[in-house]
């Protein structure tokens, strides 16, 4: 969503519309061009491309990394509010990976939204288990750091995908060539 601007100083002649939803979108009845679904890629009819892969590791505010209880190995967040999203996004993993045996992976609140645990993060309440995809913009702005090093690819991508029919129009194809060309920039940054 940030980097949607760009998509309009390119061709402010093209209308986007976006809907978020849990539920997959009926690209008939929904009148939908091109979804973005995090999965694994194969969905029965329709066309996939890969957007980009994720890994999960934790970040907070730079603010946590001081204080009165400094965030410094990973053993120090047994000091620290775990934020949790609705993905679920296992701290239990991680924190095995990371051979903390000790701290209640399930602890602290869960949010309905990832972009709200993100923020929790951000106002210093917790340290959430981001997602790559979700975290790289505060990352590089500085709201959020990477307190450890330790991450673990994500089971399932992001996909951009669509009927392929939908591709005849001028618009799509371009809304779709655009998204890839996105991509493709983020995975050179990293």
């Amino acid at each position: 969503m940030p980097r949607l601007f760009r998509f309009r100083q390119i061709h402010g002649d093209i209308d986007v519309r976006v809907a978020m939803s849990e539920r997959l979108a009926d690209f008939v009845s929904d009148g939908i061009d091109i979804a973005i679904r995090c999965g694994g890629g194969q969905y029965p009819g329709l066309s996939s491309e890969l957007l980009m892969k994720e890994d999960h590791f934790p970040v907070c505010s730079p603010k946590l990394l001081k204080g009165r209880h400094p965030l410094r190995t990973p053993a120090d967040l047994a000091r620290h509010t775990l934020l949790h999203d609705v993905f679920t996004v296992d701290w239990a993993i991680w924190l095995r990976s990371a051979g903390i045996n000790n701290i209640d992976p399930y602890r602290g609140p869960s949010f309905l939204s990832s972009d709200h645990a993100i923020q929790a993060a951000i106002r210093s309440e917790g340290v959430v288990l981001g997602r790559s995809a979700l975290v790289s913009d505060d990352l590089a702005a500085g709201r959020l750091v990477r307190p450890f090093d330790l991450s673990f690819p994500a089971g399932f991508a992001y996909y951009m995908v669509y009927p392929s029919r939908a591709l005849k129009r001028s618009n799509v194809r371009a809304f779709r060539d655009w998204l890839l060309a996105e991509a493709r920039s983020r995975a050179k940054r990293k």
